[in-house]
């Protein structure tokens, strides 16, 4: 957890705000306390989404949704605002860390674990669909690992993004490493079965210590989900079943997550394991299981570079998989990616990565590296100190937001009114 900078509120709603927990694309996390002491997750909403109504319209209708979700393998909706100022969303904090930081730092599962991880997963999804919702963005980060298995958050915001008319302006939903072809082309469409597909990427990045489509930047992440398939190296063959099944290209090919569960079980308990079957101990690697204890315990992970159980490096350098990806235009998704699109990586700027340079070897040979521009660091305003030395509200480059005028209260604020929905403007306007 981070510490609060003078650009975070202080309360959100009817919560005490502790500190920050993340940062995404659809905006900050907090860690806040209620009155009684319960500890829960806040999610605010990124500015330009709190400005169009048709965003605050869908989502009032997905928390509303979102609040019917019972499943044990989510992470329960508590509360939510969607028409305060800034609007926010708050689940039942759970202590735990992240599949993605699982496998960074304790390497690929084995096939159990991930089967065992899959049938959680699955069960979730059974929960979300079940409400009539689709998560949209499942992924590594956005599933949790505790001592009775996973659980997944952040459903009930991407859906309501998806609906509108920023989705095709440059706010991403999805992220495209995990996405289904069909999100990739349209995300106001899809149907839950894209988030089978979704649940397919997330396994391979579980048992592989990569993501299935690895491209230098978004779009041709996208071009590689829709045009050359999966990247499975290293998978397990006794998990390509499975992975197969899951991340088939047409989503009517694709199982129900009901289907996968009573695949999965003969799997995990044909044996007729003791009462500790279901739990992390049982099938998790010993260092994973640490890290949920150290976790449950308070304890952030040491920053200290990633381990197999062999004790070399877990995952190998290539393909390399960025942190975070700059936001996805779903517009330029059926568009092959352009050297202009693609991240220079050599030292002549503008040629793609793996083109021969045009000066010839020896000039590359002779180059000398690039040097970084200088940054300066923030100048404090007169008698203010250093601790007032907070950069001004901005996007980052993963599409994270500060928040302005933090020193007040998030919620209930200034609210916006029952709207309905704007009129849909014609297919030929949106084109």
């Amino acid at each position: 957890m981070e510490q609060l900078t003078q650009h975070d509120p202080r309360r959100i709603g009817p919560f005490e705000v502790l500190g920050r927990l993340g940062a995404g694309g659809m905006g900050l996390v907090y860690l806040a306390r209620s009155a009684s002491g319960r500890r829960v997750a806040i999610k605010t909403v990124r500015t330009e989404l709190a400005e169009d109504q048709l965003f605050r319209v869908r989502f009032t209708r997905e928390v509303e949704a979102a609040r019917a979700v019972s499943g044990f393998y989510t992470a329960a909706v508590v509360d939510a605002d969607p028409r305060a100022a800034v609007p926010w969303l708050a689940t039942a904090y759970v202590p735990a860390p992240s599949l993605e930081e699982i496998i960074n730092e304790c390497g690929p599962l084995p096939a159990q674990a991930v089967r065992w991880l899959a049938a959680g997963i699955a069960e979730a999804l059974q929960s979300i669909h079940g409400a009539g919702l689709v998560h949209r963005d499942l992924k590594p980060s956005n599933v949790l690992v505790v001592e009775d298995g996973p659980r997944v958050i952040d459903f009930g915001i991407a859906s309501g993004v998806s609906n509108t008319r920023l989705t095709m302006t440059n706010v991403a939903v999805g992220t495209p490493a995990y996405m289904s072809p069909e999100q990739a082309r349209d995300s106001r469409s899809v149907t839950g079965a894209s988030d089978v597909f979704s649940l397919g990427s997330t396994l391979v990045f579980a048992a592989t210590g990569h993501a299935p489509f690895h491209g230098a930047n978004p779009v041709e992440t996208v071009f590689m989900l829709l045009r050359e398939g999966p990247d499975l190296s290293g998978l397990p063959d006794e998990l390509r079943p499975l992975i197969d099944s899951c991340m088939q290209m047409a989503a009517e090919h694709r199982p129900s997550p009901a289907d996968l569960q009573a695949q999965l079980g003969p799997h995990l308990f044909a044996s007729g394991g003791g009462d500790d079957s279901g739990t992390a101990s049982a099938w998790l690697p010993p260092d994973a299981v640490s890290l949920i204890e150290r976790r449950r315990a308070g304890q952030r992970p040491a920053a200290a570079p990633a381990r197999g159980r062999s004790g070399r490096s877990a995952v190998p350098p290539p393909p390399a998989r960025p942190p975070a990806e700059p936001p996805y235009d779903p517009s330029r998704a059926a568009q092959p990616p352009s050297w202009s699109d693609a991240r220079a990586t050599g030292p002549h700027h503008g040629r793609p990565a793996g083109a021969p340079d045009p000066r010839g070897a020896s000039a590359v040979a002779s180059a000398p590296a690039p040097v970084p521009a200088p940054v300066s660091a923030p100048v404090s305003a007169p008698g203010q100190g250093r601790h007032a030395a907070a950069p001004a509200p901005a996007y980052a480059d993963d599409g994270s937001v500060r928040l302005s005028g933090a020193q007040l209260p998030i919620g209930p604020g200034p609210r916006v009114a029952d709207a309905r929905e704007p009129y849909a403007p014609s297919a030929a306007g949106t084109a």
